[in-house]
């Protein structure tokens, strides 16, 4: 595929847009496309996938070099909003501008955009989220040229092993997210104290510290706690948890953490709402839970039937696999391509 893209943003190995687009780039290779990166970081010379972006032939511009973007190339963004705030300069040299939403919600910048009409395509990995938020962007800007599509995400399962022999003396339950307060329920430790095990608990929680704490209290001793993936990688985390139990006050739109779960082997436990609807399918790769009963209920079901959640880890395996494959994937871009071209 002969294309060029210029994408404002950096690719990185945790954390939201940047995870994204981690992953996004290795289905834009597999296509053929030439990548473009402009960065919205000054030291992005010190940004750990630097070297492998280099190594990989991809070509790396100044930060904020909008002179860098060829007349009418394609320029595509992931949640970023400094290149919400850069479109009316990036609008000078190209109509074919691209914003990946990765959230449930709008940005402000990003309504400010669409009155204006300068963002001609906003894509989306959860297409209930298209259909919720379309009609309030498109209640402030008409336009009919302006598209919205949903594509079907990649995730490059290859540095999520799965763990089969997870220990059998004890049952290791965890969280994992960013530190933000809505990403704990107050119910957490209830949830936690109350389902039963067979065996000794423990607990480990990556992502956590004061404002974690102000929203849910106290850990319980034998729950283990760590700032960022600088204390404890997200491997070893999933290592050391049989399931993810994960009550939050979000909704998710396209939860990476599920696929991160789904691959390593850690039965997921978490709200039935968002883009876990869409990813899990209740009691055979996951449990979608309404109330803290149910994170309780379904938290001391996987404690006690080890086989039930093997199979239940297998089949989540397999679906994540299906789900965030490169093969439908590259078919999803291709398509976004298609429409990109028609802009």
């Amino acid at each position: 595929m002969s294309v060029a893209l210029y994408i404002v943003g950096f690719p990185s190995l945790y954390g939201g847009a940047g995870a994204e687009l981690y992953h996004q780039v290795r289905v834009w290779e597999a296509l053929g496309v030439t990548l473009h990166f402009i960065p919205t970081q000054k030291n992005v010379r010190k940004a750990v996938l630097y070297g492998e972006m280099t190594e990989r032939r991809h070509v790396i511009h100044d930060a904020y070099d909008w002179a860098a973007i060829p007349e009418d190339a394609p320029v595509i963004s992931f949640c970023n909003e400094d290149f919400l705030a850069a479109l009316p300069e990036i609008r000078k040299r190209t109509r074919r501008t691209v914003f990946v939403n990765c959230m449930t919600w709008l940005f402000g910048k990003e309504k400010e955009a669409m009155s204006r009409g300068d963002i001609a395509l906003f894509l989306y990995q959860n297409d209930q989220v298209r259909q919720s938020v379309m009609p309030r962007l498109r209640a402030l800007n008409g336009d009919p040229s302006i598209r919205f599509m949903t594509f079907r995400p990649y995730f490059d399962s290859s540095a999520f092993p799965y763990v089969a022999d997870r220990p059998a003396d004890w049952f290791g339950a965890g969280h994992i997210s960013r530190q933000d307060e809505d990403k704990f329920s107050k119910d957490t430790w209830l949830i936690y104290e109350h389902f039963a095990s067979p065996v000794p608990k423990r607990g480990t929680f990556l992502g956590f510290d004061a404002r974690s704490e102000g929203k849910t209290g106290k850990p319980p001793d034998w729950v283990e706690t760590f700032h960022d993936q600088k204390s404890l990688t997200q491997q070893e985390f999933y290592r050391r948890c049989h399931i993810v139990l994960q009550p939050t006050d979000t909704t998710e739109n396209w939860p990476r953490v599920g696929f991160e779960a789904m691959a390593s082997g850690s039965v997921l436990i978490v709200d039935k709402r968002g883009g876990w609807e869409q990813m899990i399918e209740h009691g055979r790769t996951g449990w979608l839970c309404e109330s803290p009963g149910d994170f309780i209920a379904f938290a001391t079901k996987m404690a006690w039937e080890p086989h039930y959640r093997e199979d239940m880890a297998a089949a989540a395996r397999e679906r994540g696999l299906a789900l965030g494959g490169l093969e439908a994937s590259q078919e999803s871009w291709r398509q976004v391509f298609d429409v990109i071209e028609e802009l």
